[in-house]
């Protein structure tokens, strides 16, 4: 047996912590994971999330070959039946019906795939449909329709410097189990502790007393979907206390006097009530996070998924930047990814929301998207504009976007389906055909995505393990296929039009050596295969890059394929604004209009609305071995107690006479069914909580593990599909409005 240590970063979720994997390349064994103790970042520090790729790697379940849907089942085919029979209906539909005919989703395993986000652009440009969905409209949307409006990117987030900080607020996350989510910081536990350990303080709002607040100096209950009264309370108090303090953003900042009228309404006391956070409460974090030398507020998927969650997200970022604490060391900053992909254009862009609509309910696209609560409707609509054929990407809606039953019920009586993944799953067993890629292990892979979340600039390349199965694609080669048989075009041209297209982007910089032309550019890359190339020429050009030449220090592939444990890039750095900026003017928009009439419209109005406190209000939770509905046919994450158990506060429980362990009927305006109960005092009163991901009940899968030993039941299902955070088109799956009652025991 001749074993080899592999160095790669973990592909399950954003923190990306370093893994040292010892292999058998021979027999295709992974021996044994173990966290890299020379990354940088991670330190050693591994999860229980950082075997799953390896387990699904190897599970037997997991499809190899594309299957096609048959009388009593699935048939194997190869590659060529399957992609030519693909691209002939798709195209069919499309030329005979137009392009909105073929509607598309998304999911959240794209973003772990540098190759498919790569490649996902060419995808959605040569498809052309407006009936594009994605999990985004499930999770951070909010924070994409903020940071444009104030910063003029969708993708510049500001991430908190959480290892200088000395007050980390945490408000709608549990990074002790997400290790960060728009926040990517490998072992946070040992962060936050830093902070303590430095006479910092860690607080944290929440429903629910949560792994993370349990680690805190303080924990604060909130009543869900209640955030932005509270923090347009915070606004009020810092004006009213004469506590704003712009720094270093002074000169280049509009709207702050808005600000002072909006809030003006919002005051501690007024909002007390709505939020449960007593005024005095209030007053005291406001006042200690004003006085601390380096704080910084943070805000995650609670307050994006919630009635107001634009509203919300973006007060995040005015509460920082009214502290001072925008763009200054130990707030939040702007990460400066190594392939420079959020560098400002050279001319502002006009918002991208509003530019076409759905057919049934005429809610307005944003970032070319519908929101995923909308599929259903959009796929049962009548008339010649319906839709007839439906493309998923990595993603299971039925069990992960609100109301999936419909969803489900919708794709099976659609013409055509098309689902890319390695599973028979609940969305997938409608599917005409399934298109399997090859797993993390015989692919490369960057961290393109969250090198714009991380807590400290980093470039890290992760080689392939083992050579791909005979016979086996990737999943941007299967895709692209597509659209090149779609097309009358090839693979290779079409490999060759997206390196054209980015050389031409990359000419335009001002900042790279006279005389560079494209077939340079081509010839100094071109050593690498097809989406690494891609990865070269960004490398080369980026903030730390070698310039093609320029700069002999600076970074390419082949620096970063000889750095096994990563590149370090430094902390994030200050006063990255205005440069960054890609508003007009490079001005920061702190009250964008559009925001502004959200608050007037809704917000303002709701803080009169009459409340029913008997009502009790559903929210999510999550749990370390748990990634949304991706791990649960996997043995090794299946077994122990179930995890799918609705928390319930103990007087909640026991004026319905509810016990512990008993099975209670749960039943919102569109769906119901029973789920056993699990009492807690960490939860609020009036508040239940069921995990996200679960619900493996139809029985027409291929995961056996999952819908034998968890199945579990889908809040989704209970999660209405026609309420949405109206700015940004983002699902309201927290502060969902439930009855809970006790299930009668059968008589004698």
């Amino acid at each position: 047996m001749a074993v080899e240590t592999v160095y790669r970063s973990c592909p399950t979720c954003e923190a990306s912590c370093g893994l040292a994997l010892e292999v058998d390349r021979a027999t295709r064994q992974v021996l044994s994971i173990k966290g890299d103790d020379r990354d940088q970042r991670s330190r050693g520090y591994v999860c229980a999330k950082s075997q799953a790729f390896h387990y699904v790697h190897e599970d037997p379940q997991r499809l190899r070959r594309p299957v096609k849907k048959v009388a009593g089942g699935w048939q194997e085919v190869g590659w060529e039946e399957a992609l030519n029979d693909v691209a002939a209906r798709l195209g069919a539909i499309r030329n005979e019906h137009g392009k909105d005919a073929i509607a598309m989703y998304y999911g959240n395993p794209n973003g772990h795939n540098f190759h498919s986000q790569i490649y996902t652009q060419l995808l959605i440009q040569m498809l052309d449909t407006e009936r594009f969905f994605s999990a985004g409209s499930v999770d951070q949307q909010p924070k994409n329709l903020g940071c444009e409006l104030l910063y003029g990117n969708a993708w510049l987030f500001p991430i908190p410097d959480i290892d200088r900080s000395d007050f980390f607020v945490c408000m709608g996350g549990n990074p002790l189990v997400s290790q960060g989510s728009l926040m990517s910081a490998p072992d946070i536990g040992r962060r936050l502790a830093a902070i303590r350990a430095r006479h910092g303080q860690v607080v944290v709002l929440d429903p629910r007393r949560s792994e993370t607040a349990l680690a805190a100096d303080r924990h604060l209950f909130i009543k869900p979907g209640t955030d932005a009264f509270l923090l347009l309370a915070w606004v009020h108090w810092l004006f009213a206390g004469n506590r704003v303090r712009l720094g270093h953003l002074a000169p280049f900042t509009d709207g702050v006097e808005s600000l002072r009228t909006i809030s003006k309404d919002f005051t501690p006391e007024a909002t007390a009530a709505i939020t449960g956070v007593p005024a005095a409460a209030l007053r005291q974090l406001a006042g200690e996070f004003a006085d601390a030398k380096t704080p910084v507020l943070y805000g995650r998927t609670g307050l994006c998924t919630q009635r107001f969650g634009t509203i919300a997200s973006w007060l995040i970022d005015v509460v920082n930047a009214l502290n001072g604490r925008l763009d200054a060391v130990g707030g939040a900053m702007f990460p400066l990814p190594a392939t420079g992909h959020t560098e400002p254009p050279a001319a502002a862009q006009p918002l991208h929301r509003g530019r076409f609509r759905s057919r049934a309910r005429g809610f307005p696209e944003y970032l070319g998207m519908l929101p995923a609560s909308l599929m259903a409707e959009e796929l049962e609509c009548e008339g010649e504009d319906r839709v007839r054929a439906m493309i998923t990407l990595a993603g299971n809606p039925v069990l992960t976007v609100p109301n999936g039953k419909r969803i489900r019920a919708a794709l099976q009586k659609i013409e055509f389906m098309v689902a890319l993944d390695f599973y028979v799953n609940e969305t997938t067993a409608c599917a005409d055909y399934i298109l399997p890629s090859t797993t993390q292990l015989e692919h490369s892979n960057y961290d393109f995505m969250f090198t714009t979340t991380c807590v400290r600039n980093f470039a890290r390349y992760s080689p392939q393990v083992f050579q791909p199965e005979p016979d086996s694609r990737e999943q941007w080669q299967i895709f692209t296929d597509i659209v090149a048989r779609m097309s009358g075009m090839t693979l290779e041209s079409l490999t060759d039009l997206m390196r054209d297209g980015l050389i031409a982007q990359v000419l335009a910089s001002p900042a790279l050596p006279q005389g560079l032309d494209a077939a340079k550019i081509t010839a100094l890359t071109g050593a690498h295969p097809h989406t690494e190339q891609l990865l070269d020429i960004m490398l080369r050009a980026g903030p730390y890059g070698d310039r093609f030449g320029l700069n002999p220090a600076g970074i390419d592939l082949d620096r970063l394929k000889a750095a096994p444990h990563g590149i370090d890039l430094g902390p994030l750095q200050p006063q990255r604004l205005p440069a960054a900026l890609a508003t007009p003017g490079k001005r920061l928009a702190l009250a964008p209009q559009l925001i502004l009439d959200d608050v007037r419209q809704r917000l303002l109005p709701a803080l009169q609305e009459a409340r029913d406190d008997r009502t009790l209000l559903l929210i999510g939770r999550r749990h370390v071995r748990d990634m949304n509905s991706w791990l649960h046919n996997l043995h090794q994450y299946a077994r122990g107690k179930s995890r799918c158990t609705l928390l319930m506060h103990p007087q909640d429980a026991r004026s319905r006479g509810i016990a512990e362990g008993d099975e209670a009927l749960i039943r919102s305006r569109v769906g119901e069914f029973r789920v056993p109960v699990a009492l807690t005092g960490d939860i609020m009163p009036g508040v239940v909580s069921l995990p996200h991901g679960f619900g493996h009940r139809y029985r027409d899968g291929g995961q056996t593990t999952a819908e034998t030993l968890i199945p579990g039941v889908s809040a989704n299902d209970l999660v209405d599909d026609g309420e949405l955070d109206l700015a940004s088109g983002t699902s309201v799956v927290n502060g969902v409005p439930v009855e809970v009652r006790a299930v009668p025991a059968p008589s004698a």
